[in-house]
This record gives C-alpha cells, sequence and structure tokens, in this order.
C-alpha cells in the first residue's frame, strides 16, 4: 500500500493505493496538533501499518508558522557591514502607485544580525581572515540572546566556504542542539539579499521542520511503519526527511507543488501536454503551467513579501478560496479575500462560531453547494447561517441575497483568472491554447467560469479533485536539485569546464538523495541559467552533457528569449550566470486504479441561481457514481461527490474519460447526449 497525505491550511487529504483500489480521504486539518491530524489521515486508509510501503507528505507547517511569525529565535552572522541588508532589500516597489506602501518587517531584528570582520573577494580570495577572538564573542552573544537557531551568511561563500565552515562547527562545539544553517549549503548563488534571506527563512524553519518530523517518524514506527517516508518539495520532488529537516526551506510549497505533478499527470494519459493548473482549497488558491509536459520551474519565489531564491515550481499563489472573506471596502465595493476564515472557524455556514460571508457561504446561498451533504464528507452544511451572512454583506450594497452571493462568486473567478493570466499571458501564452485542470475542494465548482473568463476551451477534471495535490505527490519522483553560480561569459567557456561542472553538481546532488536510492536508477538533467549581458534575470535552457555545445546552446537562448519576450539579441553577448543540475530517481509505477464513488447521493433537483441573465434554474444533481454510468452529461448540472463538487453551468456538457475524469466543454450549440 502506498499512502499521501497533504495537509492543507483547511483540510488534511488522503490517497491510498493497493492492489488496483484507491482510497480517497479528507478530514479537517489540526491547526494546534499538525502531527496528530497527520496520524488521523493515515488511520483512516489502513488499520495495518505493517501493509504499507511508502507514506508520502505534503505539509505547510512550516509555511504557516512563517506567516504568522511563530518562528524560533534567529539570528544572523554576516560579513562586517552587511548586518542591514535584511532592511534594505531590494529598492523596487511592489506597487508604483501606492504612497504609503511600507516594505516588509524584517525577518531578523537588527539586534539579531551579528557581524565578523572577514572578506572573501568576488573571486574567492581570503582578504581577511576570520579572527578567533571575534568568533568567541559572537557565541557568548548568541548565548546571551538565547539563540535557537542562526543563519550564516558570509560574503562570496559560495566560492570558498571556510569561513562559514569554521564559524559553523564552532557555535555547534560551544552551543549543543542549536541549528544552523549555512548560506553556501542553502543556497550557494550570488544576489546577497536574496541568499541571506533564504538561508535566515531557512535557519526559522529549521527547528520547526525538525521538531515535526521528530514527532511524526517515531509516532509512524510505534504503529509498525517500517516502509519508506518521503517528503514533498517545492520543486515538484520527493526527498528523505533528513534532507528536509537540513533545507525544510526547500518544501515550503510542498502542497501546491504535488497539485501541478497531478495536472501533468492526467494530461499525460489524455494527450494533453499543455496544461493551466487551477488548485482551488478552503484557504488560497495556486495556479501553475505545465507546457509540453513540463511544469514550469523557476529560481524565486516570494513568502510574506520576502524572496525566497530556491528551486521550486513557477506557482502563483493568490488568497482566493472556500473560506475567503467577502466584505465591503470603505468605498462602498464588494471585495473577497486575501483574509480566510481558516478551518476555524471557517465560514459561517460550518456552525462554528463563525459569522463572515465567504465564498462556500456564497455557493450553498444560491444553491450551488448541498446543504444536506457534508462537506468534504465530514462538516455539515447549515444554510440558514450562510444565507444570513451573505444577507449582512447585501444589506450594505443595497441588493438582495442571491445577487450578492452571485457578486462574491464572480469576483473570486475575476481574481483566479488573473492569476492564470500570470503564468500564462504574461509568460507570453495564450491560454486559449491550454487545457484548465481544476483540482482542489472547490476548482471544479469554479473551474468552467474561469476557464470562459480566458477563452480556455476545455476543462479537465480528475476522479477525486479534492484529493489531487495528494495524488500527485504519489507520482512524484525523488529529486534532489543542485545550482551553483558561475557568472561568467559564455562564450569564453570550453566543453570540458561545463562537464566537469555538470559532474561536480552531479555529484553533491547524489549524496543528498534517499541512502534507499540505487545508482543505476539516477537520471541527471542539466540547464544553464543564461542572460544577455547588462540584464537583470535568467532563462534556463536545458543542455544535454553527453552533447555540449556552446554556440547551439547560445542559439537555444535566443529563441527561449524570442519566444518568451516577443525579441531577441543574436549579436548580443551572452552571460552564464547559474549552472543546475537535477538527480531524480523513479519509485515503482502505481498500478492503474479502478476509482470508486460509493456516496448514498440520489439524482434530484434543486433551485440554482446562474446569474442575472439565466436566473433560477430547477438543476439536476446526481453523484460521481451515476455521472460515470452515464457518461455524457448537458449543464445546468451539478454533479456531488466527497471531496468536491462539479458545477456545469448552462451551455456546457461533460464528458467521462476511461480513468473516472471528466471533461468540460462549450456546446457550441450541439447538444450533447443527455440522461435527463
Amino acid at each position: 500500500m502506498k499512502i499521501a497525505v497533504d495537509v492543507g491550511g483547511t483540510f488534511t487529504d488522503i490517497v491510498a493505493v493497493s492492489d488496483g483500489e484507491v482510497f480517497v480521504g479528507k478530514t479537517p486539518t489540526t491547526p494546534k496538533n499538525i502531527s496528530q491530524g497527520f496520524l488521523k489521515a493515515v488511520k483512516m486508509a489502513t488499520n495495518s501499518f505493517q501493509d504499507v510501503d511508502e507514506i508520502v507528505h505534503g505539509t505547510t507547517v512550516v509555511l504557516n508558522s512563517l506567516l504568522v511569525g511563530q518562528g524560533p529565535q534567529t539570528a544572523l552572522i554576516t560579513t562586517k557591514g552587511f548586518r542591514d541588508v535584511l532592511e534594505i532589500m531590494r529598492a523596487d516597489r511592489k506597487d508604483l502607485f501606492d504612497l504609503s506602501q511600507t516594505k516588509p518587517k524584517p525577518l531578523i531584528p537588527r539586534d539579531r544580525c551579528l557581524e565578523l570582520d572577514e572578506r572573501i573577494s568576488a573571486s574567492g580570495e581570503i582578504i581577511f581572515p576570520l579572527d578567533s577572538s571575534e568568533i568567541i564573542a559572537i557565541i557568548t552573544k548568541l548565548k546571551q540572546l538565547k539563540i535557537e537557531s542562526v543563519a550564516i551568511c558570509l560574503l562570496f561563500s559560495f566560492l570558498d566556504p571556510s569561513h562559514e565552515i569554521l564559524v559553523g562547527k564552532a557555535i555547534a562545539n560551544e552551543i549543543p542542539g542549536i541549528s544552523i544553517s549555512l548560506s553556501h549549503e542553502v543556497l550557494p548563488l550570488y544576489r546577497e539579499y536574496e541568499r541571506t534571506s533564504t538561508t535566515v527563512v531557512n535557519a526559522s524553519a529549521q527547528p520547526i521542520m525538525k521538531h515535526y518530523i521528530s514527532e511524526v517518524v517515531p509516532k509512524l514506527q510505534s504503529e509498525s511503519f517500517q516502509g519508506d517516508f518521503y517528503v514533498m518539495q517545492s520543486n515538484g520532488g520527493l526527498a528523505s526527511p533528513n534532507e528536509t529537516i537540513d533545507r525544510p526551506v526547500y518544501s515550503l510549497f510542498s502542497g501546491p507543488a504535488g497539485g501541478v505533478i497531478a495536472a501533468a499527470e492526467f494530461g499525460r494519459r489524455h494527450g494533453f501536454s499543455n496544461l493551466l493548473s487551477l488548485d482551488m482549497g478552503g484557504t488560497s488558491t495556486d495556479v501553475a503551467a505545465v507546457t509540453d509536459a513540463k511544469p514550469d520551474l523557476t529560481i524565486g519565489i516570494e513568502i510574506g513579501g520576502y524572496p525566497i531564491a530556491i528551486p521550486s515550481l513557477d506557482i502563483i499563489s493568490v488568497g482566493a478560496g472556500g473560506g475567503s472573506i467577502a466584505s465591503v471596502d470603505p468605498g462602498g465595493g464588494l471585495e473577497v479575500g486575501p483574509k480566510s476564515s481558516g478551518a476555524m472557524p471557517g465560514p459561517a455556514c460550518y456552525g462554528n462560531s463563525g459569522t463572515d460571508a465567504t465564498v462556500t457561504d456564497a455557493a450553498v446561498t444560491i444553491g450551488r453547494y448541498n446543504a444536506d451533504i457534508p462537506l468534504g464528507g465530514t462538516i455539515k452544511i447549515q444554510k440558514d447561517l450562510a444565507e444570513k451572512s451573505i444577507e449582512d454583506i447585501s444589506k450594505k450594497l443595497k441588493m438582495n441575497t442571491h445577487e450578492t452571493a452571485w457578486g462574491i462568486i464572480s469576483l473570486v473567478n475575476a481574481n483566479m483568472a488573473n492569476a492564470v493570466r500570470e503564468v500564462s499571458v504574461e509568460r507570453g501564452r495564450d491560454p486559449r491554447d491550454y487545457v484548465l485542470f481544476a483540482s482542489g475542494g472547490g476548482g471544479p465548482a469554479h473551474g468552467w467560469d474561469v476557464a470562459k473568463e480566458l477563452g480556455i476551451k476545455k476543462v479537465l477534471i480528475p476522479p477525486f479533485p479534492g484529493a489531487a495535490s495528494a495524488h500527485g505527490m504519489l507520482v512524484s519522483e525523488i529529486r534532489i536539485d543542485s545550482i551553483r553560480t558561475v557568472h561568467r561569459p559564455l562564450l569564453d567557456l570550453t566543453v570540458k569546464f561545463l562537464k566537469t561542472l555538470f559532474l561536480e553538481l552531479s555529484d553533491e546532488a547524489y549524496n543528498r538523495l534517499p541512502e534507499t536510492v540505487r545508482k543505476e536508477h539516477i537520471k541527471y538533467s542539466y540547464k544553464l541559467d543564461l542572460r544577455y549581458k547588462g540584464q537583470t534575470y535568467e532563462l534556463g535552457v536545458p543542455v544535454h552533457i553527453d552533447d555540449i555545445q556552446v554556440i547551439s546552446i547560445a542559439n537555444l537562448f535566443h529563441e527561449l528569449h524570442n519566444n518568451r519576450y516577443g525579441h531577441a539579441f543574436p549579436e548580443g553577448p551572452i552571460e552564464l550566470v547559474h549552472a543546475r543540475a537535477s538527480a531524480t530517481a523513479p519509485r515503482k509505477v502505481i498500478p492503474k486504479t479502478i476509482p470508486q464513488w460509493i456516496t448514498d447521493y440520489r439524482t434530484e433537483s434543486r433551485p440554482v441561481f446562474w446569474g442575472p441573465k439565466e436566473g433560477w434554474i430547477k438543476t439536476p444533481t446526481l453523484s460521481r457514481e451515476e455521472m460515470q454510468k452515464s457518461g455524457k452529461l448537458e449543464g445546468p448540472a451539478i454533479v456531488q461527490q466527497n471531496d468536491s463538487t462539479i458545477v456545469i453551468p448552462p451551455k456546457a456538457g461533460a464528458s467521462v474519460l476511461n480513468d473516472g475524469c471528466i471533461i468540460l466543454e462549450c456546446l457550441n450549440n450541439k447538444a450533447a447526449e443527455s440522461i435527463l
């Protein structure tokens, strides 16, 4: 048996596969004790941990702690003259027209940013050696401040890490148990602010992740679990618990990454190589692009305004989820999100003392969600509370309740569509050439509306959309990325230099793979991050190590630059900034599963509001199992299952595929075969 558990902000999802059968479950997340909710989810799938070969885990435990400022007492040690790098940040402005905007609070206050009078040059030469007396003074200060974790980020340590290593060893010897993050191990790249910020986040996250893993693993072992345990990373691959503890910053977006991998996998099954993933949960929506069957990768994400320069799937997150709160702004306009009701108290309709109107309350009010069926299979809906919360907003807007609810749905759809534009239009892509992959508990309920706004013709919905991220974790490869700054003119480099560089990076990645991975099963891939001289950021260019031709690499860069930005400079000098190697190890192929939706839902009809133009329509509702048997369905209709609700608006049709996926398409005035 293989099990994947995805701990989200509102729900914890579980997918288990055994002997060709699949189990899908959902339970509320337990914010005060994440490990307790994790074990509860695993026990939903099995009574015998001895039968489990593998558990894959995605968690937001570190991310959530950082966002709410609940990290450990952390200090920064840096080169003299650079203690203020976290406060200076970058000179960019997120909004050019907002005169009152402020930069985020520094990750570490200035009194915990400590300096060492040492210096390594830009060429990697030692200019000022370390002074042992300064190290002793730093250690004394760390003890006085009761520091739990320390980030060591010295200038140009990615060229010569000797100073960082000496300082780290000295601190470890004098302060047992302290967590230490060395920048040359976390992120051996140039750009001082980004490297410092990433190392500090890693240092802040390390004690949290260590505590969490040290809780989960022993509890699994106490249940006689003897299989492999992996943690999902932001790059779409899996890592060992030890790697996750050493570099927790690499797993901050583990849950959303699983959803993107699921989009690529289901797209591959049905011949779709270009997909836009829309993963709508209770707290937020994550969007990403899969082009030519490969998810977009980037070096650099942002959390709470802080740059995290790690290899990651290119995912845009917006505060648009089922729990996003609707309100009226000072100008009398309706706004939705980014504030969320979270798992507790949740939307008003949960009956947990929450009173704020949310997207879920709006969907209940206009009949999209069935108040008689527990949401997520576990939470009973109270329609009167949903209507009351929406009524409070409608009075301020001087609109009726169902029109207000429709406005909330429309606004959150527009917010999600804008996020999809970021990963498509703003990346030089036409969304009309893509299929929208709608997942998460709310994705299938909003997918068609978002697709329609973007001109997308097809929406692909997986068999269990509410657990798509967990499913993606089950099919992910084990993966470690290794990266290094080079910063030299491309045409000055020899084939021998590049090949040697790639082999060194391969060895670094191999040494971080789980010990259970067999060397002959490992595959390596390589990229060079290139830019024209004078540019600020780079484009990744794939390279085959057995066929390295510098001129061909340059030509491919020109082509990729033209595709992305609409122009290129064939005569312009090209700089190599970073070299990257990825080591991946495939896991055992999961046998084809047979989806089963065992429910007691019955086919019926209920009034649903489809907007001012269509009005209220008595809409057929049926179970997911009935939809599977029927094969095709014409909208308006609603398909219900434990983990999600699929909304098929008027003039749209749904077709069932052989593995249980559903395709939504415009009928184009040609009626689909309907069962109702």
